[in-house]
């Protein structure tokens, strides 16, 4: 069947692992490399609310290429191996407006020919996701007023979640014990785009730590066990450990519920099996 449009493959130097279910079986791609035929918004049909792993498959995929190109992912586009991709149809339509609604679509004469992730999809899959991001996806969240300020205040570290985290830790970083506030940071220990709502608020969730430290912490390249004791990436060379620091053990040990999200913080970062 002839196209109703011409919409060409577009070349994208991005690579797309083939897509395979928990127990390793292969399954129809949801970037499809069989069918490539358009779609209307009012024809896309899938069943059920599109919660699994294949639609996360979709919706991290998406925002990756996204980010690579800086452009809305086109509907058709030539992968890293010079294969034809397009996208499933009921993983559209999850994502999409009658969906879910976390990406919006752009059409030509009526049919879909890219697809770009809005900020809350950006925020739960980004790889380079920001505060800003993660800001305005808190603000298009249908929170109350309330609500949204208090997730907004976390997430920089500042209002009810920084005082309670602080006052855990005597106004004090949790390892060097500086108390100079303006360089210690309440930090979330599971990280943002992988915690609930009530997790980015809870002050178990937090530590408060100068600022280099919050940044490797943050990057995955320190991490704690469940006794309070600092380990450190291989990806930090020896000769770069002054700027962490002798002391490299928590302040105190941390109770049940940290230990919780220490445990997800090394599972996050590949360094808990």
């Amino acid at each position: 069947m002839a196209d109703p449009i011409e919409v060409p493959f577009t070349r994208l130097d991005v690579e797309i692992p083939d897509y395979k279910k928990s127990d390793g079986t292969k399954v129809s791609q949801p970037f499809s490399i069989a069918n490539h035929e358009l779609f209307r918004r009012d024809t896309l049909k899938s069943a059920g609310e599109g919660d699994g792993e294949r639609t996360d498959y979709f919706k991290h995929h998406l925002v990756r290429i996204f980010e690579a190109t800086g452009e809305p992912v086109p509907y058709r586009f030539i992968d890293h191996h010079g294969r034809k991709r397009s996208m499933d149809g009921g993983c559209l339509k999850f994502v999409g407006p009658d969906g879910q609604n976390v990406a919006e679509f752009e059409y030509e004469n009526g049919y879909i020919i890219a697809v770009a992730p809005k900020p809350a999809l950006l925020a739960l899959y980004s790889d380079l996701s920001s505060v800003a991001t993660d800001i305005e996806a808190i603000l298009q969240s249908e929170l109350i007023p309330t609500e949204q300020k208090q997730l907004i205040d976390a997430r920089i570290g500042q209002g009810k979640f920084r005082t309670s985290v602080m006052s855990r830790w005597e106004n004090r970083c949790a390892v060097t014990s500086c108390d100079l506030a303006a360089i210690v940071r309440a930090s979330h220990i599971l990280p943002w785009r992988k915690a609930s709502n009530a997790q980015r608020l809870d002050p178990e969730n937090g530590l408060p730590l100068v600022a280099t430290l919050d940044a490797l912490f943050d990057a995955g390249l320190v991490w704690f066990n469940d006794r309070g004791e600092m380990l450190i990436s291989q990806s930090v060379l020896d000769n770069q450990h002054d700027v962490i620091g002798k002391k490299r053990t928590l302040a105190r040990q941390p109770g049940e519920r940290m230990r919780q999200y220490l445990a997800a913080h090394r599972r996050t970062y590949g360094f808990e099996h």
